[in-house]
């Protein structure tokens, strides 16, 4: 609901005090800028220009939509509870922690949350808050200029926004809001890192909230000052009819999504715990009895449904297309489009001549034309999976450019080609590509099997295993492996042992197959688990932070070495089992047998 007036009114005067107290504290040449500021009209400007970063695009509603009207309530875990309630920047915060790390998967509403306790700290609190979209961060722009830029945006920066950012975070009257640290690029990430750690050290009283996906990037965050961690609760079934009527759903439709919900299969009922994933299950199932049993078929409808029946509850109207392509003929383009946008350029947001160029690749591949501006028409306005992000347009979330660039090497005719594909994807970002493997393990695509993965496996089993005794993994032959990977690791000050590690810091360049990568996930995990028994001590006692082999801890550790030897143990033994079904499967495809089961 819309924040109470009198509410509104008080906030205006925090921000008001907050205008003086800055410009009291400034030196005269921002003194200047700042006064320019201090009155009720322009205090009430500067909160509204801050409230924009309320104002969101929905697919829901197909219209911008204000943080008031959609926000539905985020649910942080606390222990092993179903989640608690936060309203505040502050209750995000310990006594000690200046940093808050936001962890959720796909479509929690990370960004949204974010948003909202931003809001938040400007209304109820008269901070001047500042938010900066990560994902913009490149070999240009850093965190600071990103910063710089946000302030003159505000009208309080133009003179000297280096300075007036100083003041402003040396103040205590901001905190930062950054969003998706996941989403910035590999290049980039231990720079801004080190941005952070520089600010957080500069300025003692600052705080910083930040979202990310959990995994491997967010680790890096965890070697330098105390960080409170969160993760957001996923939506709970009971409250799924609570969240329809929040994005407006009628209650005949709302009744019969609930009770298709609970009639699901455990596959597709464990997907329904987002608000991106409940969001399009209205928009592509708000009218059926019955729901798909798992996500490929529930992606698979997407597309369709948005592009067949957009305007089905308008009785009469027919949308003009903006190209002559059949739906079909656009599904087949906007595959190929998500395949080359992600080769060509790793994100989700691109530029107008970024779009270009992908469109002109993919239309090779598909044997499709359109124009660019029809393209991006059908796409934005028809079937509504990516958005207008200001100057750049950008799908509405990175899982539907990875669904859809794994749909074109599914949907390959030349299976030779694809297998080019994925052996191209091993040799140069098999780690970028993580999501759209997965994709193909639930589309059940052989194609790596059939055409590569034996040569693979039987490589990487004779990689790591005795000459002698097949079955015995060679600690000599893991070490050699895992010398590849390098992790950061933090250490005591009094002692030097280990107090923190990050995984991964960086991989050298080696040629990876899609089984290498899937040992070194369950290596994660296991390098996870041994070393969470350190015991937690404060961390201005962390003395030295170094980048060291994986390889070289553990030598230094038996149980982190014994847990890396039983993970390598149990891989391998499914690996056994992948490639005897695969020589199986050569063998019936050689004799023709598979072609007639198919």
């Amino acid at each position: 609901m819309p924040i109470d007036p009198a509410i509104t009114a008080l906030g205006i005067e925090k921000t008001l005090s907050t205008i003086i107290f800055l410009a009291n504290k400034a030196s005269p040449g921002i003194k200047e800028q700042i006064v320019k500021w201090k009155t009720h009209q322009n205090a009430e400007k500067l909160r509204n220009n801050i409230r924009q970063i309320g104002h969101i695009n929905t697919i829901a509603s197909k219209k911008t939509s204000t943080i008031d009207e959609i926000y539905f309530p985020a649910k942080i875990l606390v222990g092993k509870s179903t989640g608690k309630l936060i309203t505040s920047a502050a209750e995000l915060f310990g006594r000690t922690s200046r940093i808050s790390l936001i962890l959720g998967t796909a479509g929690q509403g990370k960004s949204v949350f974010l948003r909202y306790l931003c809001l938040q700290d400007l209304d109820l609190e008269g901070k001047i808050p500042l938010f900066i979209e990560l994902r913009k961060i490149d070999k240009e722009k850093d965190l600071k200029s990103l910063l710089q830029d946000h302030l003159i945006a505000l009208g309080i920066g133009d003179s000297d926004p280096i300075k007036t950012l100083k003041l402003l975070l040396a103040s205590g009257k901001s905190r930062l809001f950054l969003d998706g640290y996941d989403e910035i690029s590999r290049e980039y990430s231990l720079r801004t890192k080190a941005e952070i750690n520089q600010l957080l050290s500069e300025h003692q009283g600052l705080q910083v909230a930040i979202t990310s996906r959990p995994g491997a990037i967010s680790q890096h965050l965890k070697d330098s000052f105390d960080i409170l961690q969160h993760e957001i609760a996923p939506i709970n079934p009971l409250d799924h009819s609570a969240f329809f009527v929040k994005i407006g759903v009628e209650e005949e439709t709302r009744k019969r999504l609930v009770s298709a919900i609970t009639r699901s299969k455990a596959e597709i009922r464990n997907l329904l715990s987002t608000p991106l994933m409940l969001t399009l299950l209205v928009i592509t199932c708000g009218a059926q009895q019955d729901l798909p049993d798992t996500l490929p078929e529930f992606y698979d409808s997407l597309f369709n449904v948005l592009a067949s029946t957009h305007d089905g509850s308008k009785p009469g109207y027919t949308r003009q297309k903006a190209t002559a392509l059949s739906n079909s003929e656009l599904e087949r383009l906007f595959c190929a489009f998500c395949f080359a946008s992600k080769t060509l350029f790793k994100k989700n947001s691109l530029t107008h001549r970024q779009l270009e160029e992908a469109l002109e690749h993919a239309k090779r591949m598909s044997d499709t034309k359109c124009t660019t501006e029809g393209f991006k028409t059908e796409v934005t306005e028809t079937v509504c999976l990516m958005i207008n992000d200001g100057l750049d347009t950008a799908f509405i979330h990175k899982s539907i450019q990875e669904y859809y660039s794994a749909r074109f090497i599914h949907t390959l005719e030349d299976k030779s080609n694809a297998a080019k594909i994925l052996e191209s994807i091993e040799n140069n970002g098999i780690f970028d590509w993580n999501n759209e493997l997965q994709f193909l393990e639930d589309f059940r695509d052989r194609t790596y099997e059939n055409h590569i993965g034996t040569k693979h496996a039987q490589a990487l089993l004779a990689e790591l295993r005795l000459k002698s005794k097949k079955n015995e993994i060679s600690w000599t032959k893991l070490k050699k492996f895992i010398q590849r990977i390098k992790i950061s690791v933090g250490r005591y000050r009094e002692n030097k042992q280990v107090s923190s590690v990050s995984w991964p810091l960086v991989r050298e360049a080696v040629n990876h197959n899609r089984y290498s990568m899937m040992l070194t996930s369950d290596l994660t995990e296991a390098t996870f688990r041994a070393t969470n028994a350190f015991d937690g001590k404060p961390p201005s006692l962390i003395d030295t932070i170094e980048v060291i082999q994986l390889a070289d801890l553990a030598e230094s550790d038996i149980a982190l070495k014994t847990a890396l030897m039983g993970a390598t143990k149990k891989f391998c033994e499914s690996l056994d089992r992948k490639q005897k079904a695969m020589s199986e499967r050569q063998i019936r495809q050689d004799s023709g047998l598979l072609s007639i089961l198919n």
